[in-house]
């Protein structure tokens, strides 16, 4: 007997259309029928405001036209994707049947009370990235090797080489008269301005089997962070991915297809 298919919605990190992920979506069980929407806060209709309340929005509305009424999706969300994607199922739990959430910034604890201080000023461009991202490279000559320019980069030099490949045929277009970025930087910046400092509000309103995925070596999702997220989620499962920084689902794509596809098995 076939196996029936069944609807995962992957929400990307800040910065990575979700293209760039897909060496795992390709790696996942031919039971999930994978959708993704390309860029998130480029939607005249959802404009990017704070706590990225329109971006789930935009995600809910998504995942509400590609479904049929009755119908649930598995979320799963890395990084930016991860946050938006748990405050959606907390919002419309009736769309999703479970939730797994790659290394989300998670603010939490006191660090909460410093960001909501910081986003009201240009603290917020020091301890995020929004101050770095700004002022980014947008574009680049015909014939550069932008794979091999984008490996020597801090945030990339790990990356699974397929999947930068995969990055840079999904963030580039070839213009006439070079290559440039076919987002806009200024609202990657903004997205890391406008984090959201109010996750407690959702604290205990999950009612889908939910997974917290943190990479061993994640200098995003740490400890400090994400126990009391947990203790504030009680029925969620947390796994400390084996290897890999923040960006392990670029890193170890093959692997961690491996541990989604046992994961929704499972439940």
């Amino acid at each position: 007997m076939l196996k029936q298919t069944m609807k995962m919605h992957f929400a990307h990190a800040n910065g990575f259309p979700a293209g760039s992920y897909n060496k795992l979506f390709n790696h996942l069980s031919p039971q999930f029928e994978v959708f993704a929407l390309d860029k998130f806060a480029h939607n005249e209709h959802f404009p990017l405001n704070d706590n990225w309340q329109n971006q789930v929005d935009e995600l809910i509305a998504f995942v509400e036209q590609h479904i049929s009424p009755g119908e649930k999706v598995v979320a799963v969300g890395h990084s930016f994707g991860a946050v938006t994607s748990y405050m959606a199922v907390c919002q419309k739990p009736h769309l999703f049947s479970q939730l797994i959430m790659l290394d989300p910034p998670l603010i939490t604890g006191l660090a909460r009370y410093i960001f909501r201080f910081a986003k009201s000023n240009k603290l917020i461009d020091k301890i995020t990235p929004a101050g770095i991202t700004s002022f980014r490279a947008k574009s680049w000559k015909h014939g550069t090797d932008l794979v091999e320019y984008f490996s020597k980069k801090a945030l990339f030099k790990d990356f699974d080489r397929e999947c930068l490949q995969d990055y840079v045929n999904a963030v580039i277009t070839e213009q006439e008269q070079d290559l440039t970025l076919n987002f806009d930087v200024e609202t990657e910046a903004n997205i890391f301005r406008t984090i959201p400092h109010n996750l407690p509000n959702y604290y205990n309103k999950l009612t889908v089997p939910t997974t917290l995925i943190t990479g061993k070596f994640s200098d995003v999702c740490v400890p400090v962070l994400y126990k009391p997220f947990l203790r504030g989620n009680k029925e969620i499962k947390h796994r400390i991915f084996p290897t890999g920084k923040h960006m392990f689902p670029l890193e170890f794509p093959v692997e961690l297809a491996a541990v989604l596809n046992e994961l929704i098995k499972n439940d």
